[in-house]
């Protein structure tokens, strides 16, 4: 009879155990964990959406990201609240922190300048506030509602920048913005409202009376301003301008050319 020592025993079952793992097939890799209801895919780059400014993320403050944003920024030092994630994961975005000693904003590659003009008060406050959430913002001189709203329409039409603009008279300054061709300029006194109305535009200017925004409430209009890339409506599309200079498509009354 041939006797096994415990060594022998456990050499043994070590081989068996090994031709077994050899000859087993290999493991299906795990399917992917199914996207809640209503989330969008997640993102394959580093791409970024928007930026939130504020020391302490509330579920509040996230209610303004536009559909579609995969990656909102948070500053290095954010306070995030527990209905902050709830939101986050409900509109399918990644709330990511910013490095230490980076601006929460990713740059949209585009001009951005913000402006001033006849406002009660000292406005350079909350001008700098923006300055300072959007990278590479610049701010125009404060001059009068004229030469500002020129100075910010050239940038836009010429640069492709966009532009916040803080008048004491918003809706003089929307209406001699909107005077520049490719200059989309709205105004509104609260934050979902303004955002609203961009997302429909595809604003690139925005105009607000300081005295109805918070200084947080605007630097998170300008950060979604500036980061925004919406396509331009249909309806708000150029028309080629008659040969004569002359506008299109009304009737030109040059005599000459049928709109």
């Amino acid at each position: 009879m041939t006797t096994f020592t415990p060594d022998d025993v456990s050499r043994i079952v070590r081989a068996v155990l090994e031709r077994v793992r050899q000859q087993a097939p290999a493991a299906p890799a795990p399917a992917p964990r199914p996207a809640p209801a209503g989330a969008a895919p997640s993102p394959t780059g580093p791409a970024a959406g928007v930026a939130i400014p504020e020391k302490v993320v509330t579920a509040a403050a996230l209610v303004t990201v536009p559909g579609g944003v995969r990656i909102v920024s948070v500053r290095h030092d954010a306070v995030i609240t527990p209905s902050a994630r709830d939101r986050a994961r409900e509109g399918g975005f990644e709330l990511v922190r910013a490095a230490k000693g980076h601006a929460s904003a990713p740059s949209a590659g585009r001009p951005f300048f913000v402006g001033s003009t006849e406002c009660p008060g000292d406005a350079s406050g909350r001008s700098s506030g923006v300055v300072r959430a959007v990278p590479g913002a610049a701010r125009l001189p404060a001059t009068g509602l004229a030469d500002v709203v020129a100075a910010l329409s050239l940038h836009v039409t010429r640069d492709g920048a966009r532009g916040l603009l803080l008048a004491g008279r918003p809706h003089a300054a929307c209406a001699l913005a909107n005077r520049s061709p490719g200059v989309r300029a709205v105004t509104a006194r609260d934050a979902a409202t303004l955002l609203a109305a961009v997302a429909e535009c595809a604003a690139n200017v925005v105009v607000v009376h300081p005295r109805d925004f918070s200084g947080t409430g605007l630097e998170r209009v300008a950060v979604a301003l500036a980061a925004g890339s919406a396509p331009l409506p249909a309806e708000l599309a150029p028309h080629p301008a008659c040969p004569c200079g002359g506008p299109s498509p009304t009737a030109c009354g040059c005599g000459t050319h049928t709109h």
